[in-house]
């Protein structure tokens, strides 16, 4: 899975959604949520949830979760 980390940074941030907020959403601390921002790691069952929390729909989770 490719990950555009700073399209999903951006469309966090126009949701005012931090990465204090996304680590809850994820049940993991902000240094955790963090590290797989920089590892470009996320399960499918953390997109889903983040697809909940920003809101995105099924194309902007695409376009952020499998860049191209």
């Amino acid at each position: 899975m490719r990950v555009d980390i700073e399209l999903l940074r951006k469309t966090m941030k126009n949701h005012g959604l931090t990465n204090e907020n996304a680590g809850k959403a994820l049940s993991v601390s902000r240094d955790g949520f963090q590290r797989r921002l920089r590892d470009k790691s996320f399960r499918i069952a953390e997109v889903h949830t983040l697809m909940q929390v920003i809101p995105l729909t099924k194309a902007e989770a695409w376009k952020i979760f499998f860049a191209e």
